[in-house]
């Protein structure tokens, strides 16, 4: 036990530092500004489908903008919801507005990567922005993201909005994609060309250079995709381009899911799928994920009842629970995700991979994929 203690105490160690690294490299930095005249024509690129909820502010936010020169196009696509009608009313009052209709979604295509295909071809940006529906933007937003852009010569950027939280299930686990990603994921390799294996995007903020969007196929290049922010930005590094991924909390805000069954529905589309639909390699995450992130709290509460609280391995297992909590609370400080879902990362790092279980269920049992009153079967790996 002493031994598996002391392996669990490294493996934590190290992926603390690499939390401290992350944090570091994604320290907000001072850009220069550039005069309104050298800042390039933009196209905001809004898919739309049931975001009734959420329409009406996300079209406010990007239509009063103070960049100096931009188009708004969304796409509603076939919502069975208000969507359509709360469109029409802003349009009313904001001619500059356009809207259009989604076309019937053609086999092989999933309904986010068909829609953004139909914006952009509506789009004359030399820059395209995708934004979801659920996002709101401060009136800089599209500025300042254009600022780090052209400095820091993206093609394409990508930044971490805000996460809105007001349910309980939200604190709970929302928090936990922060951590994820920046417990496992080295971001040091993230902006490096070659690295192509080290990419990742956020889907509700996603500005392209148009000449980069079109090398390399558009979101016809991931149609068939439903995690298709990662996989697009893996087109990115593969066609030698230069992928940017910044703190975006002060430009938008974003709330994806408003309860548990929305929560266990979206991480269930995303989950397998972020695993390339390989049951091997989710497995074997999940495992490791409840080893790491879990039972290090289990064996505290079992040394606790056992009274064993002064042996080496239970020395040990305090230890890891408190880089655990510091890992917790560094993210907590740096994304503002509050003190719940700290105190209850036990029951957040049990979740996760139960739902990552019910990803792979939905696939292997021939259920397929469901979002937004769609459903998407894919072919599964051995």
């Amino acid at each position: 036990m002493f031994i598996y203690q002391a392996a669990i105490t490294s493996i934590l160690f190290v992926l603390f530092f690499i939390v401290v690294w992350n944090l570091y490299l994604f320290r907000k930095k001072e850009i220069p500004k550039i005069n309104d005249s050298g800042l390039p024509f933009v196209s905001i690129l809004v898919p739309a489908r049931n975001e009734e909820l959420n329409i009406k502010n996300c079209i406010a936010s990007v239509l009063e903008q103070d960049y100096p020169n931009f188009e708004v196009i969304v796409l509603n696509d076939n919502s069975e919801d208000g969507t359509g009608e709360i469109l029409k009313s802003i349009q009313q009052n904001h001619t500059q507005l356009n809207i259009i209709t989604g076309k019937p979604l053609p086999e092989g295509w999933t309904g986010k990567t068909f829609a953004c295909k139909q914006l952009a071809e509506e789009a004359k940006g030399e820059w395209l922005l995708f934004t979801d529906a659920d996002t709101t933007h401060n009136k800089s937003s599209l500025k300042e993201a254009m600022y780090i852009a052209l400095n820091r010569k993206a093609d394409l950027l990508s930044v971490f909005p805000k996460n809105e939280m007001k349910t309980f299930p939200e604190k709970l686990i929302m928090p936990m994609l922060y951590f994820t990603s920046f417990v496992l994921l080295p971001h040091y390799f993230l902006d490096k060309k070659g690295f192509v294996k080290f990419a990742m995007a956020v889907g509700p903020f996603m500005l392209f250079r148009k000449s980069a969007y079109d090398k390399i196929g558009g979101h016809e290049s991931v149609k068939y995709s439903i995690l298709e922010d990662v996989n697009i930005a893996k087109k990115i590094k593969e066609a030698g381009l230069h992928l940017v991924i910044a703190d975006g909390q002060s430009q938008c805000t974003v709330r994806m899911y408003r309860n548990f069954k929305e929560i266990w529905n979206g991480f269930s589309k995303n989950i397998f799928a972020g695993f390339n639909y390989s049951a091997l390699m989710l497995f074997t995450i999940d495992i490791l994920y409840l080893i790491l992130f879990f039972l290090p709290f289990l064996f505290m509460v079992l040394y606790l009842i056992s009274g064993s609280m002064y042996n080496t391995s239970a020395v040990l297992v305090t230890v890891q629970v408190i880089t655990l909590y510091l890992i917790r609370i560094l993210l907590s400080l740096k994304f503002k995700l509050g003190f719940i879902s700290t105190l209850l990362h036990p029951l957040g790092a049990f979740l996760v991979p139960v739902i990552a279980l019910n990803s792979w269920r939905w696939i292997a049992s021939g259920s397929g994929a469901k979002w937004k009153g769609r459903i998407y079967q894919i072919q599964t790996k051995e």
